[in-house]
């Protein structure tokens, strides 16, 4: 499931997707840090409650949207309740996403009807070939950074990625955890190196005026 979402989440516009059951579970999730699991529940609850609504007035749903001034959110109904969630951009390309859909949709459906053991087995366990080969050495590795940061300096983080949101939108979330892996992978992280993180940052605002402002509201928390 997990390399299912992730191709998704490839799509030009895609901030992030998950899957939500008809039992009410949280089947998998690939979503910026912004979205808290409870909050991603919550949304998936109302979501699928909305579908069965329609299904009980005898709607014909083959997918609904919800268009929101800065995201739009596209909900692919599957069987027995469950749901695939993409939040995107609002002018995301939804011919490009259709077509990638049709490619994967029975793929997530069969790892949801096998239930959780099979979502945990295909979110871990890779593959075939070098991703089978690599997988096992790297990941343990991105767990550790990722587990330091969040307990050193995940306030201060919280603080740069909102004002990230001010420069450059709604995929400030994604951005920040591109970034973030980026800024590990070139020595320890501390507070002391957050210049480098803003640095690597207004690359990606590459806006001056916004940058500057950017640089403004983060570096009193250097």
């Amino acid at each position: 499931m997990d390399s299912l979402l992730k191709e998704i989440n490839m799509l030009p516009g895609v901030f992030g997707c998950f899957v939500y059951t008809g039992n009410q579970e949280l089947a998998a999730a690939k979503l910026p840090p912004i979205f808290k699991e409870n909050t991603i529940k919550t949304m998936g609850n109302l979501l699928t409650r909305t579908i069965k609504m329609g299904t009980m007035a005898n709607l014909d749903m083959a997918s609904i949207e919800f268009k929101f001034d800065v995201s739009l959110l596209i909900v692919k109904p599957l069987a027995e309740g469950a749901i695939l969630v993409m939040v995107c951009e609002p002018a995301v390309n939804k011919s490009l996403i259709n077509m990638t859909l049709s490619m994967l949709i029975n793929d997530i459906q069969t790892a949801v009807n096998k239930g959780p053991a099979a979502i945990t087995q295909s979110s871990h366990q890779p593959e075939g070939g070098m991703q089978a080969q690599t997988a096992p050495s790297q990941e343990p590795v991105q767990q550790h950074k990722e587990a330091e940061i969040d307990s050193v300096l995940a306030p201060i983080l919280e603080q740069i990625k909102d004002a990230l949101a001010y420069a450059i939108g709604p995929i400030a979330g994604q951005v920040m955890k591109d970034i973030i892996e980026l800024w590990a992978q070139q020595g320890p992280t501390s507070k002391q190196q957050l210049p480098a993180l803003a640095t690597l940052l207004c690359q990606e605002i590459n806006d001056k005026e916004l940058e500057t402002e950017f640089m403004s509201q983060v570096r009193p928390l250097f």
